[in-house]
């Protein structure tokens, strides 16, 4: 059981580092990044023999081959354009940065238009706070015991607790512990596409 545990966290983790560089889908790229960071923007198409290529952040012009980056880009000084290789990159990226690039070129015709939409996630905190509760013992011998885990930000994050080699879902957890327990142990792993927080908690079922 201790095995099957860690294989899901594996795959949980392998799944994770897919998802945090790029996810490709019926040829439109989703980028997943986190507050702070920098986002490289890459067309993926030869760059030899261009001669007008623009990049577009929904509407709006943020850069041209001819004229470089466009003055009034949404962007302001946190936007580079390579001239030579086209890509376009975002610095100190915020929460509002999230939408949809489109890169248009030309050749001696029109190439395909590129489209990438950049999601950009908050991380979890490092406040990850468990909330806990135990009730006294009951005339079964056990202890019930409540706990809850929150984690900013508030939406989006997924919640696993691990007890010994038992996992559970969801941000709440009941769970039933006896004296002869001792220190029971509960860990929240609480996730984003772009992060994770550990949380413990240590209770006993006592008098």
């Amino acid at each position: 059981e201790a095995g099957g545990s860690l294989d899901r966290a594996e795959h949980r983790r392998a799944l994770l580092w897919k998802i945090l560089h790029v996810e490709a889908s019926e040829g439109k790229q989703v980028i997943h990044k986190k507050v702070g960071d920098s986002v490289e923007l890459l067309s993926n198409l030869p760059a030899e023999g261009v001669t007008r290529a623009t990049w577009k952040y929904g509407d709006s012009p943020v850069a041209h081959k001819v004229s470089g980056v466009i003055s009034t880009n949404p962007f302001k000084d946190r936007v580079e354009f390579n001239n030579t290789s086209f890509s376009l990159t975002i610095r100190d990226l915020t929460l509002r940065d999230s939408g949809e690039f489109s890169f248009t070129s030309f050749t001696d015709k029109q190439r395909p238009t590129v489209f990438i939409t950049l999601q950009v996630h908050e991380p979890i905190s490092t406040n990850s706070i468990v909330f806990s509760n135990v009730t006294q013992p009951e005339p079964n011998g056990f202890c019930t015991v409540f706990l809850e885990c929150n984690a900013n930000p508030h939406s989006n994050v997924t919640y696993i607790w691990t007890v010994g080699t038992q996992t559970r879902n969801g941000p709440r957890l009941q769970y039933a512990i006896k004296p002869q327990d001792g220190d029971t142990t509960f860990t929240c792993n609480a996730s984003n596409v772009v992060s994770e927080k550990l949380a413990s908690e240590t209770l006993r079922c006592s008098n």
